[in-house]
């Protein structure tokens, strides 16, 4: 099965839920900024998983255990329907990203 699509996926999915976040909270310029910082972030690394780059790869690694944490966090302070799927999200990104068998796709293109 190819873990390429899957992972391009949640960061696609992360690039557009935080975009949406920065465009809902524009009022507030920091925040929102915040936000559309965030969302660029995780469209470099969907970028960079796109075109195989091992280097970005590992940044997205980083990122997504940011999330996780993050989305942790958040079911901790409320627990909502979107903090939830965050954290679910970012921990099965999180576990694909890190196998062997992603990598092996990153390097070799199977």
């Amino acid at each position: 099965m190819k873990l390429k699509p899957i992972v391009s996926l949640f960061f696609f999915l992360m690039g557009i839920y935080f975009a949406g976040m920065g465009v809902l909270s524009l009022e507030e310029r920091s925040t929102s900024l915040g936000f559309f910082v965030i969302a660029l972030i995780h469209f470099l690394v969907l970028l960079g998983i796109l075109l195989s780059k091992e280097f970005v790869i590992q940044i997205g690694t980083y990122i997504t255990l940011l999330d996780l944490i993050f989305g942790i966090l958040w079911v901790l302070v409320s627990f909502e329907p979107a903090s939830a799927s965050l954290t679910f999200l970012a921990a099965i990104s999180l576990v694909l990203i890190t196998s062997d068998e992603f990598k092996n796709e990153i390097k070799f293109g199977y």
